[in-house]
């Protein structure tokens, strides 16, 4: 691939302004319109209580949380504050309440409540049904007030909210579509338009064109990851955090659905059924593959063809880098399988085009 072919065909790419205006526009208005929303104001709140239900106060205490309808309820004895901060770092709990028995007869146990709750709205009214439910378990028990004495703080935790999980997840979408679609109706443009008729009529070994081809797309993709990586971190997705590795993982995986895009223009005759094929491939990896939500949310039937899937991959590699601080080198499983689509869509799309009737 001489570099005056890949200056040419990435002037071909750039000139189709309204392409690359989308492959950026569109995943920029995901990205804004999922900024409106606040994730953090839930319906429910889940609470983690560490309290010994053996005892009048751990049982009456737990008993009386069962009441607030908004609590999601999990009962641990023995959780210690290292364990309970662990679990809200996690987000496996939003609010960690740890009740200690009294030290003396006529003292009162002391309930300690740490929440994590991003929205102070939605702490504050946590924090007034919890003091609530302790009064009214104080009166239950003694008759009298203070049978618990609560204090309440905020976790000093590092916690993920939903933005910063789907910034990842946006980015790889936008990169899956344009380099599948544009790429796909690319190539259906050049056969209609007698591009590749003219160009097997040439000198030039077909494989160096295809070369050019892909190589400008995946610079185009480059600018693409970073625009997106410098948008999504001004709104707060921290994608940053996962370096180099990031943008390197999102390039690699960018050349499994250009790819795709190839082996769609090869076998599919005609720009909308190309460009139809395509979606019909990006459309349900997008939902499936966790842009937007965790495949852990999905039926357990459905998990293994979605651990399948290479954007799955993708989005796990760059979710582990960028929300919890692995290495790039770290994430050697998920190249491992990104690195046999690739291989294996390369060479599809080689045959592909091999018997395309160009």
């Amino acid at each position: 691939m001489t570099r005056t072919m890949l200056g040419a065909s990435l002037k071909m790419v750039v000139r189709d302004k309204q392409a690359v205006f989308w492959a950026l526009a569109f995943p920029i208005l995901f990205l804004g319109v999922f900024r409106l929303f606040s994730f953090g104001s839930v319906d429910t709140t889940d609470i983690v209580v560490g309290a010994d239900t053996r005892t009048p106060a751990g049982a009456a205490l737990v008993e009386s949380l069962k009441g607030v309808q908004f609590l999601q309820m999990r009962v641990e004895p023995g959780l210690t504050e290292a364990a309970a901060l662990t679990e809200l770092a996690a987000n496996r709990a939003d609010v960690a309440l740890l009740l200690t028995p009294s030290s003396a007869p006529g003292q009162p146990a002391k309930a300690e409540m740490i929440d994590a709750i991003n929205d102070p709205i939605g702490s504050s009214v946590t924090t007034a049904a919890i003091r609530s439910v302790i009064d009214g378990t104080n009166l239950a028990l003694t008759g009298v007030p203070r049978a618990i004495d609560l204090t309440a703080r905020t976790a000093r935790v590092e916690r993920t909210t939903f933005f910063q999980f789907l910034g990842p997840g946006i980015i790889g979408m936008g990169l899956m579509t344009f380099a599948t679609i544009s790429l796909a109706g690319s190539l259906s443009r050049y056969r209609e338009e007698g591009v590749l008729r003219r160009i097997r009529a040439t000198p030039l070994p077909p494989w160096r064109f295809f070369s050019s081809v892909l190589g400008a797309h995946i610079l185009v993709s480059l600018m693409q990851v970073i625009v997106l990586a410098v948008v999504a971190q001004l709104l707060g997705a921290k994608v940053f955090d996962g370096g180099i590795g990031f943008i390197l993982v999102a390039v690699y995986g960018t050349v499994i659905f250009l790819n795709i895009g190839v082996i769609i223009a090869g076998r599919v005759h005609g720009r909308g059924a190309v460009e139809g094929a395509a979606n019909a491939v990006t459309m349900p990896m997008m939902f499936l593959s966790g842009s937007f939500f965790p495949t852990s949310s999905l039926p357990a039937a459905v998990r293994p063809f979605v651990e399948l899937l290479p954007l799955t991959h993708m989005l796990h590699a760059m979710r582990a880098m960028a929300l919890e601080h692995e290495s790039f080198f770290a994430q050697w499983p998920a190249l491992l399988v990104m690195t046999a689509w690739v291989l294996g869509t390369l060479l599809l799309a080689r045959w592909s085009f091999s018997y395309a009737d160009a």
